[in-house]
């Protein structure tokens, strides 16, 4: 699969947040990440965001600085301390070292200021779709069962085909890594995956086992290394020889 279908399938399958006040800046930007296939929600400030949804929802936050009520600065701040983890691009007109210092300290990825390029923005968002997989610390093997993956790319491939990974299976199949050897109940995966307070129906995990399953067993109906255990969970049998 060429390198642009590859970005394609994740574009699709990507979620973001956008707050920004400035309504001519807003809706510029949601028009062209919607042009692109991104899903995109705008809001005016965070307390908009917080009122409509989690921001567990979302894969990307883009979050200006100077808003109405809570700045973006203490926002992040905020997510910081509940130890929520997404990936932050500032958008701000504050281009001083102070400030753009204490956006990364703050757990930002990127950080652009305004004015901008629209394709400067869009490359940003596409390197962290690329990059940027929430993960416990600890090396990811490159290669699982009959699969080789590519953890750059979010691609795995196996004998017969490529299965590219969303960014939510990406953070399943991490967390089942480094996690081995071990029952996981389905409320702790879908908490570390959305979030304690969001409402996330159990089928979605059966349906990242059944891609898992597909891809990395030697027989799907078998399965030796992602087993489900009725009433109990699932877990990630790690091979002796897996690196």
């Amino acid at each position: 699969m060429p390198d642009s279908e590859i970005e394609k399938t994740l574009v699709n399958d990507t979620k973001i947040a956008l707050v920004e006040d400035d309504d001519s800046i807003r809706q510029l930007i949601e028009l062209n990440l919607k042009h692109e296939k991104y899903q995109v929600h705008s809001f005016f400030s965070t307390e908009q965001l917080e009122r409509k949804f989690k921001i567990s929802e979302f894969d990307i936050l883009l979050l200006d600085i100077m808003l109405p009520g809570e700045n973006g600065l203490i926002f992040a701040e905020r997510l910081n301390k509940n130890n929520i983890s997404i990936p932050i691009l500032f958008i701000s007109a504050l281009g001083q070292e102070d400030k753009i210092q204490k956006a990364y300290e703050l757990g930002a990825i990127d950080y652009i200021v305004k004015p901008f390029s629209i394709e400067t923005l869009l490359a940003k968002i596409r390197n962290l779709l690329k990059h940027f997989i929430r993960r416990e610390t600890g090396a990811l093997p490159s290669k699982i069962g009959k699969a080789v993956i590519d953890w750059d790319l979010l691609k795995v491939k196996n004998d017969e085909e490529i299965l590219i990974l969303s960014p939510k299976e990406a953070e399943a199949l991490t967390y089942f890594i480094h996690n081995p050897n071990k029952i996981i109940t389905r409320k702790e995966l879908i908490s570390q995956i959305w979030g304690s307070d969001v409402f996330v129906s159990g089928r979605n995990i059966d349906n990242f086992l059944v891609k898992f399953r597909r891809f990395f067993e030697e027989n799907p109906a078998s399965p030796k290394i992602f087993i489900t255990y009725p009433r109990k969970g699932y877990a990630y049998i790690k091979e002796k020889n897996s690196n």
